[in-house]
């Protein structure tokens, strides 16, 4: 007898948080055996670890093992976890039309209203203060502009990944955790700003409602066609990649209709 799906994600969950649990207090162990006995050791150990870890934390930002290894930390990773896990939308599957803010903070829209006729959305979640997510803005902008012609592109700016006031890093912006839309929509904001860019963008709920159905946080990638998910891409900081989409398009653009030139929105 099967068991119901809340049931597997629950033990999924119970699962990982064990794991977590573990790790967390015997990296703790080690960091403070090391800082006594070899601390030559430790910041050799956390180059390796660094190297290892590339896509989570990219080239010209700099950290420090402490701040991996704090409650606040140990807390996001866990919650991280439970939105991935108890996300509503699946590969194959309907997709969840989430209520959204445009950037002026006071326009409501939602996700699916980025969507036109038959053409790919290509939805891009994540937070300015998420290294993988900001190192590959540039990238998602490229592909935005690449494609076009075929496909339509959101940005959805969701919660801080990394806020000043919560898992902080000293590389990078210091952006506090939104407790309003008008803060979420300034983040958005600076973060354009910053890097230049331009393609459609609009913040989730305070309530994380995208977040929570797409599974997003940190940073998630989703192809939507015809109201269903066809594609969906792996759960960030390590397993986002705007490559994936990338493929994803060439590999169905002979199904795309190059012609249609025009991305009206419904």
């Amino acid at each position: 007898m099967a068991l119901p799906l809340v049931t597997v994600r629950l033990v999924k969950f119970l699962a990982i948080y064990l794991a977590l649990s573990t790790a967390f207090v015997v990296a703790k162990i080690t960091l403070a055996f090391l800082d006594i006995f070899s601390p030559d050791a430790k910041d050799r150990l956390f180059q390796r670890v660094l190297a290892n870890a590339k896509s989570m934390c990219p080239k010209g930002d700099t950290f420090q093992i402490e701040e991996f290894l704090t409650l606040k930390s140990y807390k996001a990773l866990l919650y991280s976890q439970a939105v991935g896990i108890f996300k509503v939308v699946r590969k194959g599957r309907p997709a969840e039309d989430s209520a959204l803010v445009q950037l002026d903070g006071q326009t409501e829209t939602t996700l699916l209203s980025y969507a036109s006729g038959t053409r790919p959305l290509v939805v891009c979640f994540g937070s300015y203060t998420c290294p993988p997510f900001r190192d590959a803005l540039s990238d998602f902008a490229v592909l935005a502009e690449d494609y076009q012609n075929v496909a339509n592109f959101l940005l959805v700016y969701i919660e801080e990944a990394h806020p000043s006031d919560g898992w902080r890093f000293n590389s990078g912006p210091q952006i506090q955790q939104h407790r309003t839309v008008e803060q979420r929509c300034d983040a958005a904001r600076a973060m354009l700003r910053d890097r230049g860019v331009q393609f459609d963008v609009a913040v989730d709920t305070m309530g994380n409602a995208a977040n929570h159905t797409y599974g997003a946080f940190p940073d998630r990638l989703y192809v939507i066609q015809n109201g269903v998910v066809a594609h969906e891409g792996g759960k960030g900081p390590f397993l986002f990649n705007p490559t994936e989409v990338r493929e994803w398009l060439n590999e169905h653009l002979n199904g795309l209709d190059k012609n249609n030139n025009t991305n009206d929105r419904k």
